[in-house]
């Protein structure tokens, strides 16, 4: 009985082989590889920013990437899933790698930001001002 079992598993593997469905697998895998190595790749990503900046990022991401895995999971109903540890790995991840490069953006371009600030908070206190002035004149 063993022999016959082996003999077919061994035609239906020879089978899959020349279908080409282990190609399929193949290809499905390497991407996945490819994909694991760019998040831990991401993971470990070194942004240049203050050590105190970086203690804020990672605060953040611990509290947004678990805030958003746990809320996901808790919706699907798959809360206490083994599931969960690469899901909040990835989305920790990524959420990590987004505010890290809105810090680096935001401290690349800070004089820019800083004047179009001020210039829009005069420009907000002057109108404010002059609707203030016409509202009086108007009395």
């Amino acid at each position: 009985m063993r022999d016959v079992k082996s003999m077919i598993g061994g035609i239906i593997l020879l089978i899959l082989i020349a279908t080409g469905v282990f190609s399929v697998l193949l290809e499905l895998t390497s991407e996945f590889i490819k994909l694991t190595l760019w998040i831990f790749q991401l993971s470990l990503t070194d942004f240049g920013l203050p050590p105190a900046i970086e203690i804020i990022i990672k605060s953040l991401t611990f509290i947004l990437s678990y805030a958003l895995v746990g809320i996901i999971f808790n919706l699907i109903g798959l809360f206490d899933s083994n599931v969960m540890k690469y899901v909040y790995f990835v989305i920790s991840t990524l959420i990590g790698f987004a505010l890290s490069a809105v810090i680096m953006f935001l401290q690349e371009h800070i004089i820019i930001i800083s004047w179009t600030i001020l210039g829009v908070t005069i420009i907000t206190i002057i109108t404010i001002l002059l609707l203030k002035r016409r509202n009086t004149l108007k009395r």
